[in-house]
This record gives structure tokens, sequence and C-alpha cells, in this order.
């Protein structure tokens, strides 16, 4: 390992578990599988209920293509069996009355040999 994952690599894991909320984070293993029959593609998909830290998207930040309903999600690796978070992935957050269902547009990662954690701008749909 890197002095960079030795210095902080332990870091980010224990406070996102305390202090996050619980959510699924759904990692997509694949393109899927198509069905010629009924023209519908099968997801191969794995749930991970997980806490993550859930904040708006800064004005500062509010650039290109975030918008200021745009979430940003930090989530360490442990909690997903240390997956590579992709913008393929996606979110399933409980709120009032429901559960919002958020893509990953951008994926951040600051790491050293492995992943510390990521930062995920999701869009609800």
């Amino acid at each position: 390992m890197s002095l960079v994952d030795d210095t902080f690599g332990p870091i980010p894991g224990p406070l996102i578990q305390q202090w996050g909320q619980e959510v699924v984070f759904v990692q997509v293993n694949g393109s899927g599988t198509y069905d010629p029959d009924t023209g519908n593609v099968t997801e191969d998909e794995t749930d991970h209920t997980v806490n993550a830290v859930i904040t708006e998207v800064g004005s500062n930040e509010q650039y290109g293509t975030f918008e200021s309903t745009d979430l940003k999600i930090m989530i360490d690796p442990g909690q997903i069996d240390d997956h590579y978070v992709t913008t393929a992935d996606y979110w399933r957050i409980p709120k009032a009355g429901g559960t919002v269902t958020a893509k990953n547009i951008d994926v951040t990662t600051y790491r050293g040999d492995d992943p510390v954690f990521f930062i995920c701008i999701a869009r609800p749909q």
C-alpha cells in the first residue's frame, strides 16, 4: 500500500458509517441479458444496504452537467465489497412517502493504491 492509503485509508469508512443514512446502493454487473422474444433487457444487479453521506450539490459545483437537484453521495468501498463505483450504478434512497431512485452521473475517487472513498453525483429520476 502507499503512504496515502496507510494514513488516510482507515478514516472515511467509520465516519461515513457513523454519520451516513441508510440507503441501497445498486451495483450493475455487466450489460444485462437481452430476451429477443420480449425485447426486454434483464439487468444483473447486486443490492448493498449501506450508510452513505448525502448532501446537495453546491452552487459552485453546478457546472456542465450538474443541476441544483442533483445529490452528492459519499460512500466508502468497504461497504460495497470494494466494488469500483461507475455511472452504471445507482441508488435507492428512502424519502418521506416512498423511495427515490438516483442514477450516478459522475463519480470521483480519492485514492492511492485502492479507493479511499467515492463521491458520486447522482440525479433523482
